[in-house]
């Protein structure tokens, strides 16, 4: 399967990876809360799909990478929210998830 995507979403997914893989290492001393794991897994599932784009243009992958997208974005702008709420006294967490853009759902 072929994929491509604009040089910005690359770039941004770059940024992403970067950011959670700080923040996984920030997290090394103590295992990140089940909460901020699940939701650091399912954002990079989600920035992958939403970065997938067929080439050469396909509409039925197109369908399938938008099916994927909806599923594993749906509820983590809320989710991203919530953690800012809850690690808003620990600036390294709150640093990293200022990563994340707030609205990725489709």
């Amino acid at each position: 399967m072929a994929t491509d995507a604009t040089p910005a979403r690359r770039a941004s997914a770059a940024a992403l990876a970067t950011a959670t893989a700080a923040l996984l290492a920030a997290c090394a001393t103590s295992p990140p809360s089940p909460d901020l794991a699940t939701f650091l897994e399912r954002r990079a599932t989600c920035d992958h799909f939403r970065g997938e784009v067929p080439d050469p243009p396909d509409p039925q992958r197109l369908r399938e990478v938008s099916q994927q997208a909806e599923a594993y974005c749906a509820g983590t702008d809320a989710q991203l929210a919530a953690l800012r709420q809850r690690y808003r006294d620990d600036p390294v967490v709150t640093k990293q998830l200022a990563q994340f853009e707030d609205r990725v759902e489709p």
